[in-house]
């Protein structure tokens, strides 16, 4: 940044949700793999794989909250720009302070849904149905990745926050509509 902040912490939190990402990522490209051959042996006779279910099903939903991370971090979020397109770049900015705002107070109420979750499910000792193994560690480690959305989104919220007191437009503010 050439306001002279420091930029190390910016660029941790990068590389921290961008490898959070790829993980997820690869897990999906593994399930995906895992898939592609159990589809291939049901078609040639042999059984299915015993327990692929079980890992899919626990599977998914940490690859799926592993991306998140890094898709605040970019600003990957769904947004309508036009009105602020219309209200020029001052507005614009404050309009985008308003938006992180809710996407904060958004995953603040599902990260508190997924620890509610993690705890029922550790609690009441949930098990997956094939292999009976406990969901309730993998809930609980949903609900820290979640957790850190809240905590990247608010970066993301005071970073807004900051450019849009200073009056300048912000990077996505030169695209068309």
């Amino acid at each position: 940044m050439a306001d002279g902040h420091n930029q190390s912490a910016p660029n941790v939190l990068d590389r921290a949700v961008e490898t959070m990402a790829v993980i997820g990522f690869t897990g999906l490209v593994i399930i995906a793999f895992m898939t592609l051959i159990d589809v291939s042996m049901r078609y040639l006779g042999f059984p299915r794989i015993p327990g692929l279910h079980d890992i899919e099903e626990i599977a998914y939903a940490v690859v799926i909250a592993s991306c998140f991370p890094a898709g605040l971090k970019k600003g990957n979020a769904v947004t309508v720009r036009i009105l602020g397109k219309l209200l020029g770049p001052r507005a614009h900015s404050w309009l985008d302070v308003i938006g992180s705002l809710f996407m904060l107070t958004f995953f603040t109420l599902v990260a508190w849904q997924f620890v509610v979750l993690a705890i029922d499910y550790s609690s009441n000792g949930r098990t997956t149905s094939t292999l009976e193994w406990p969901v309730g560690p993998i809930w609980v480690m949903v609900s820290l990745v979640v957790m850190t959305c809240v905590g990247v989104q608010a970066w993301v919220l005071c970073d807004t926050w900051k450019t849009a007191w200073k009056g300048k437009p912000l990077d996505h503010q030169a695209e068309s509509l």
